[in-house]
């Protein structure tokens, strides 16, 4: 049977007898509106402070993630140049162990100049009053020909050693032709050795340095890497090094509690 247009609308606004007990009561429209607006609001501004700036009408700034920093190279880096993988890791700390390698270094050529000078300087005044002819006519001792062999075998193959005992060995005192002039020697010499042991120490310094800003770097980032994973992970830093040795290496371990 047909059912006239005007009466079906009718129905359907009304909802009589067509509605079912599971139907919902239908909501106006402005409410559909006002709670699709609430919805948005909410995801748009859920703190207080979005809140607060979305009500002034300004805009929430952008969130930056921290850049991660590896902490193997950073410690690479360090070892190559102190201070190196500081700046890698944006800490501006590296600018004072970069200075503080500088400092070392220029130390090292100061004093190492100093000492090859001197020593220069020791072996031309060897070389002009201390005579092996001189000491052959003077030395009357026992073991002459073993003290002879000796020193020859040192001035031709060894000449740290022959410049050493010559001035040092009473022995071959009488080849001086002069006290006075030995004794002058011996003090160029022991001057250069001086300037040089300084030279050595400012080559452990720079040793220093470098163990210390490798080991600084991977405690900060260690620290970070922290902050990231969470109070509940804990990061252990292993180092296991030896002056002038290959046998270096870092490991990292990392504990989540339970």
């Amino acid at each position: 049977m047909a059912v006239p247009a005007g009466f079906l609308c009718l129905l359907l606004w009304t909802g009589v007898g067509i509605a079912s007990t599971l139907d919902f009561t239908p909501m106006p429209t402005c409410e559909i509106l006002l709670a699709q607006r609430a919805i948005a609001d909410s995801n748009v501004a859920s703190t207080p402070a979005d809140m607060a700036a979305a009500s002034a009408g300004v805009a929430s700034p952008p969130f930056h993630y921290e850049v991660h920093k590896s902490p193997g190279r950073a410690f690479i880096y360090n070892v190559l140049l102190p201070g190196a993988g500081h700046l890698y890791a944006g800490s501006k700390r590296g600018w004072a162990h970069i200075g503080m390698e500088g400092a070392v270094w220029a130390t090292y050529f100061y004093y190492h100049e100093r000492g090859t000078s001197k020593e220069d300087q020791y072996i031309a005044h060897a070389d002009e009053h201390w005579s092996l002819a001189l000491w052959q006519a003077s030395y009357t001792g026992p073991d002459k020909a073993g003290a002879d062999s000796l020193i020859q075998y040192f001035k031709a193959h060894n000449k740290q050693h022959y410049y050493e005992d010559i001035v040092k060995l009473s022995t071959y005192s009488q080849g001086w032709d002069d006290q006075a002039n030995r004794n002058f020697n011996r003090g160029m010499r022991n001057a250069s050795n001086n300037y040089l042991r300084d030279a050595r120490y400012a080559v452990v310094g720079s040793f220093l340095n470098r163990v210390v800003s490798a080991v600084d770097v991977l405690r900060m980032l260690k620290g970070r890497s922290e902050r990231l994973l969470g109070n509940d992970t804990h990061i252990q830093l292993k180092l296991q090094t030896k002056p002038f040795s290959d046998h270096t290496a870092v490991g990292f371990e990392i504990r989540k509690k339970l």
